[in-house]
């Protein structure tokens, strides 16, 4: 009888759910060091624990949450194209589309409740109306959206459920939720960028114009397709199933469509505002300015446009994550580096800002991989379609 026995190289082979095991791990540990890291900052006080100052009020905290905004903006972005677009070959990408879309707003949430002064009044903008404030409505529209986004993901948490009926009953909703759901986030996408429109006198000019709403919503588009792209491929990784490039690359061509308009939109303004010698200078803001646009179109716009590129596997990583940083680099430049303020002020995250930030992103990316594994599919495998 002849033993076989595995050699050495096959012994230290780690299969797909092993790799998602140890990640889920680590993102674990960190979600737990996030949660001391945020009851921390409940507990002592945003002056003990940030760096945080009358000069520099908005810090990383600020700055995720704009940048999650925006790439949670994959939410609406893959509804409108599935279910009000009628663009079915694109179903697959949905429902991990949906999940990012929710875990990224519940982020957005916890952050900004660690940045509040007085977090146990997060619930004044329900009492008291300001009618005249940005704020006041995009508080209003996150709220009211993320209650979409869950009657979005219920499906597969439905399905778990003896009866039948309501599954049936929030498919027949779907579309009206969804129309919904895209009028409140173009609602707040754009209104965040309205909210810099109040401030023309700390707002650097290569980043204050009047089109900052279009903008924000048009870059929130960019943001959705290219996270969805990315969704996508991870969710079928972990799910041990074959993507479909059909599927990667119509995105894709979309993506080139969207990002033409925004560098068109953004170069278009600077040189209408008579800003392009400022541009040109080459000073570090404006080094800045030209690495978002650099990331966030004109390197998907190349990759994704070329079809013998488009094809390549790691162009179809390189374009959505490039798209993805150039946005995060927008929110962040126009929220910290080209916030004019005085030169001898200096802002130095503390290490607990550092950590709950982190700490709360890993929670939102391990929910997301625990669903996308264990829940995700849960209505479509009792033959249930959206109509």
């Amino acid at each position: 009888m002849t033993v076989h026995t595995p050699s050495l190289q096959q012994g230290f082979q780690i299969g797909p759910y092993q790799k998602g095991d140890i990640i889920a791990g680590i993102l674990g540990f960190l979600t737990m060091i996030g949660l001391a890291a945020g009851i921390g900052r409940l507990l002592a006080g945003m002056g003990a624990t940030t760096a945080l100052t009358d000069s520099y009020p908005w810090g990383i905290w600020i700055g995720f949450d704009f940048a999650l905004i925006a790439f949670s903006g994959v939410g609406f972005t893959i509804a409108a194209v599935v279910h009000v677009l009628h663009l079915h070959q694109f179903q697959p990408v949905l429902r991990p589309a949906i999940l990012a879309g929710l875990l990224g707003y519940v982020a957005v949430l916890m952050l900004l409740l660690l940045d509040l002064g007085r977090p146990d009044r997060f619930y004044n903008f329900l009492l008291f109306y300001n009618m005249h404030s940005p704020l006041f409505e995009i508080c209003w529209c996150v709220l009211l959206y993320t209650t979409v986004l869950l009657l979005e993901v219920s499906p597969d948490l439905l399905a778990f459920l003896p009866w039948k009926w309501p599954l049936r009953l929030v498919y027949r909703l779907m579309t009206p939720v969804t129309i919904i759901g895209i009028t409140l986030s173009t609602l707040h996408q754009s209104t965040l960028g309205t909210l810099y429109l109040n401030m023309p006198h700390r707002l650097h000019p290569l980043w204050y114009t009047p089109i900052l709403p279009l903008l924000f919503y048009i870059s929130s588009i960019l943001a959705g397709l290219s996270l969805g792209i990315i969704a996508y491929k991870i969710a079928m990784g972990v799910r041990g199933q074959k993507e479909n490039p059909s599927v990667v690359m119509g995105l894709g061509k979309d993506v080139v469509a969207v990002a033409l308009l925004y560098w068109f939109l953004r170069v278009g303004e600077v040189i209408y505002a008579g800003e392009l010698p400022m541009l040109l200078a080459l000073t570090p803001l404006s080094q800045l300015w030209l690495g978002e646009l650099l990331f966030c179109a004109v390197i998907p716009i190349v990759l994704w446009g070329m079809p013998p590129l488009r094809r390549q596997p790691w162009a179809q990583w390189v374009a959505p994550l490039a798209a993805i940083l150039g946005l995060g680099m927008n929110r962040f430049n126009a929220t910290l580096a080209a916030q004019l303020v005085a030169t001898d002020t200096v802002y130095v995250p503390n290490v607990l800002e550092w950590l709950s930030t982190i700490g709360i992103i890993a929670m939102a990316m391990l929910l997301w991989y625990l669903g996308v594994r264990f829940v995700m599919g849960s209505a479509l495998k009792l033959g249930y379609e959206h109509r």
